[in-house]
Order: structure tokens, then C-alpha cells, then sequence
């Protein structure tokens, strides 16, 4: 079992800026090691290797930093007992490691504090890159590199599945296996099997990092779909599905570090990050693999090459359209009246016009057969509030017909939302606190000229938003605000 010397031990008490820790532990000596698809050759050595780490470091004492419990609570405390109760439990005395604990538990960017969002994407490439170094450790190979999980490519041998090495109950010493996810994915089969669709690359054709107006951003694109999105598909309300209990399932590395290879990939293919101070130089705190605490700013890990890793594969991104950086100031074109609560039944709303005053001249339907250069239409949905988390996505339509089913109810089909990040534990927001922060928002351009030419979008559009499957009965999932608007 890995121990601290005294030295290390000294230095987990004050903080080593980054630049001087890559120099002290001679990172950029070493040759760059390439994350691997979790499905290769390669991969699959790597996943023995993590197997064993895993095994190493859950019967690794609690208060140790390169434990399991730390490293999981750096993303969430679990919310059933909170941080300070934990701290208290696993640190009765004052202590150097208390005082790291206290500093980088329950950090997770940006489920805590929603305008921290842009720091969604290099908060979590630090905790994958110590993490990663912890590993090295533990296992006694530093050669060990993470291997991501492709879920979007459907044609590799797991693709939507879990790797085979964490699906495996018969073994129950195995350190990758969790009871905490879904049935149906702990038993190989595709965590889409609801949603066929969902596990897209879309947030790679965004175009900038931040938000602009009601469309979202690269980053917050990637936060609000596909991430989020493959939280609720693998995890119930203990594992993967909540964001406190989320690290505590081996399987979360691997989605992040696949998270990680988009952003890479958007970076690679010339998409630029934000380039303000206040960006740059945001720091956070992380303990390194010999419990030192190491404080590290965003723009020591904007790019990966000077981390000395890489990826076996990157994704291939959609050339932005000439023009798309120019967008005019959003205009309000209907919203609904009141908030909607979601059931297990799909829930129906009218899009009801504002006053003409701040809607410009025409209705909805002139408006929009009008649409030129880089206007377009938006549906965005904000202040998501459960009491528990629901269980599924749900799938949001505009003007659905009646009775209409399969290929009749996708042609209506906008997208889909989930809650993940909606649900209150320890010091997170509650979804009044989040207006404006956290939102979806869907281009419906394409969607509202079709139904224009058929005649059939109203002056107050239906909106349904219907489960994907079976949802939690006591989760009471609310939508503060939706609205169509024009940018």
C-alpha cells in the first residue's frame, strides 16, 4: 500500500505552483503518453492496470489523498452526509491532510456555482490529469495512460455499451463493477436504447467556447448534452446519475476523459478558447500523487501538448459556416405563461406571444418564413429544478400531432433535456439561482420553416415534453422557463 514520506508529507501543507511542480517531478522529460480508446489493444492493458489501481486505492485508508473516497469527493461529496460531517468523521484532529481535504473536496466546476460554467471543461482536465498521475502511482507503471470510453462511435466493439470490464457481477471483487447504474446497462446493452440519437457529436459544430446570446457555446453545449447526458443513461440516484455520488463509479474517468478528447478535438481543428485574464488565471487546488497540494491555473492546462499527452484518435469537427461569429441581439418571440411540471406522462404547453411592443412587427409564422443571414430561431429552457433525480431524459417536441409515434414524433422532435445537474445537494444552487446560468437551447430554424410550408405551426405552438423512459416517482421534475427566440 502506497505511503507518504515525511517530505511529501511537509509539502502537502503548502501549495506548489504548477509550473514549478512540472519542472520538480520531470513531466516534461518523460515521453508524452497517449490516452487510448478503451476498446484497443492498448486500452484494454490500460484497463487491467486501472482495475487493480482501483482495488489498490478502495482499500486505501480513507484520509489518505490518493485514496479513493478523497479522490471521489474532490468531485462531490456524497450529499447523504455532507462535507463538513465527512471532514469531521474522517479528520477528527487538525491535520495537514484536513486541510487539503477542506480545500479541494466538493469542487466540481460548475455544479456548485453555475456562473463558474465556463470553467466546466479545465477544471475537469486537472482532476483527470492528477488522477491519472495517482494511478501511475499506484499501480507502480508510469507509463499508464487513461483510456477514454467512445460511446459516440457506434461502430467500435463497445460503443454505447460499457466495456466488458465493468459489467462483470459474477466477480464480485471486481473494482469496476457498480450496483449503482441502470439494469439494462450493467447488463451490456446500450445505454441509448431509449433515446436512439442522443450520444451525438453536435456540440463540436459550436463555434465558439462561451455562450453568445441564447446559443450556448462549446463548452456549455458539451456540459448540458452529451456529458450530462451520459450521466443520467449509466447511473441512478447513487451513482452516476447525481452529481455527488457520480466519481464513485470507475466508469465516470473514462466518460470524462472522452469529454476531455472533444475538447481536444475542438482545439485541434483551430476553435479557439477565451483568451481574458479572468479566464487564464483562475486557479484551482488539486493534491498530486504524493498528497502535495498543487495549485494550478487554467492556462497551464488550456492545451494538452504541454502536458506531454495525447489521444490515439481524435474527432473529426464541422468547419464553422462564413459568418457565424455575427449574430444580432436575441429577440423574445413567445414563452410559456407558467412553469411545467413533468411526470411520467408527457406535459403540454402553448407558446404564447409577448406583447407586440417586444416582438417586433409580425407574427410568429411571418417571422420566420422571413428569417435571413444568420438569424434563426431558438427554443431555450431554463431553471430546472427535481427533488430527486428523475431517472431519464425527456424528449421535447413542437407541435407534435396527435397520436403521432415513432417516425411521425421524431420529424416534431427539437431534442432532449435531462436533469443532472438539477437537483439541490450541499452547497449547489437552487434552479431560481440558476436562471439565465444553466439552460438548453435548440435551433429550431429548420424544424419551424417546414412546418411553416405544411401550415402548420400556430400562433401559439404546442410544445410536449414527453419521459424517455420510466421516471422516479418522487423526483418531481419542474421547468422554470422556456422560450422562442429570435437571434
Amino acid at each position: 500500500m502506497t505511503t507518504f514520506s515525511r517530505r511529501s508529507f511537509i509539502a502537502g501543507m503548502s501549495a506548489v505552483p504548477f509550473a514549478l511542480w512540472l519542472e520538480q517531478n520531470g513531466v516534461l522529460a518523460q515521453p508524452p503518453r497517449v490516452r487510448p480508446n478503451a476498446m484497443s489493444t492498448n486500452g484494454q492493458a490500460m484497463l487491467n492496470i486501472y482495475s487493480n489501481a482501483v482495488k489498490t486505492m478502495m482499500a486505501t485508508p480513507e484520509p489518505n489523498p490518493i485514496g479513493w473516497l478523497f479522490q471521489w469527493y474532490i468531485h462531490g461529496v456524497r450529499d447523504d452526509r455532507g462535507k463538513a460531517n465527512e471532514l469531521a468523521r474522517v479528520y477528527p484532529a487538525p491535520s495537514a491532510r484536513k486541510t487539503l481535504a477542506t480545500l479541494t473536496w466538493d469542487t466540481c466546476q460548475a455544479h456548485k456555482d453555475p456562473t463558474m460554467e465556463d470553467f466546466f471543461l479545465p477544471w475537469h482536465r486537472m482532476y483527470l490529469f492528477f488522477f491519472e498521475r495517482i494511478i501511475q502511482k499506484v499501480s507502480g507503471n508510469s507509463s499508464f495512460a487513461l483510456p477514454y470510453w467512445d460511446y459516440t462511435n457506434s461502430s467500435s466493439p463497445s460503443g454505447p455499451r460499457l466495456p466488458n470490464k465493468f459489467i462483470s457481477p459474477a466477480n464480485p471483487t471486481n473494482p469496476l463493477f457498480r450496483t449503482n447504474r441502470k439494469g439494462p446497462v450493467n447488463a451490456g446493452n446500450p445505454i441509448d436504447a431509449s433515446s436512439p440519437g442522443v450520444l451525438n457529436l453536435n456540440s463540436l459544430a459550436q463555434c465558439s467556447y462561451t455562450k453568445v446570446g441564447v446559443v450556448q457555446g462549446f463548452n456549455r453545449h458539451l456540459d448540458s448534452n452529451l456529458h450530462g447526458t451520459v450521466h443520467v443513461l449509466v447511473g441512478n440516484s447513487l451513482g452516476m446519475g447525481q452529481v455527488p455520488w457520480a466519481a464513485n463509479d470507475p466508469i465516470f474517468w473514462l466518460h470524462h476523459c472522452n469529454i476531455d478528447r472533444l475538447w481536444a478535438s475542438w482545439n485541434d481543428a483551430g476553435r479557439k478558447n477565451p483568451m481574458t485574464g479572468t479566464w487564464l488565471n483562475k486557479t484551482f487546488t488539486f493534491a498530486d500523487e504524493n498528497g502535495v497540494k498543487v495549485v494550478a491555473k487554467v492556462k497551464d492546462f488550456d492545451k494538452i501538448m504541454p502536458l506531454h499527452y495525447r489521444y490515439e484518435e481524435l474527432a473529426p469537427v464541422p468547419a464553422c459556416p462564413p459568418g457565424s461569429g455575427a449574430v444580432g441581439p436575441p429577440r423574445l418571440r413567445a414563452r410559456v405563461a407558467t412553469a411545467l411540471q413533468l411526470s411520467a406522462t408527457p406535459a403540454k404547453a402553448r407558446l404564447l406571444p409577448p406583447p407586440s411592443a417586444a416582438a417586433g412587427v409580425g407574427n410568429l409564422a411571418e417571422r420566420v418564413r422571413n428569417l435571413t443571414g444568420n438569424r434563426r430561431l431558438y427554443l431555450v429552457i431554463t431553471r430546472l429544478s427535481a427533488q430527486e433525480a428523475p431517472g431519464t431524459l425527456f424528449d421535447v417536441f413542437l407541435e407534435l400531432p396527435a397520436g403521432a409515434s415513432g417516425t411521425a414524433a421524431e420529424a416534431n422532435k427539437i431534442g432532449t433535456i435531462h436533469f443532472f445537474d438539477a437537483v439541490g445537494h450541499g452547497g449547489h444552487a437552487t434552479a431560481a439561482a440558476n436562471a439565465n446560468q444553466k439552460f438548453f437551447s435548440f435551433d429550431i430554424t429548420d424544424l419551424a420553416k417546414r412546418l411553416v410550408s405544411e401550415g402548420r405551426l400556430t400562433a401559439t405552438p404546442e410544445l410536449t415534453i414527453a419521459p424517455a423512459d420510466e421516471v422516479n416517482a418522487t423526483s418531481r421534475p419542474v421547468v422554470g422557463e422556456i422560450t422562442l427566440v429570435e437571434q
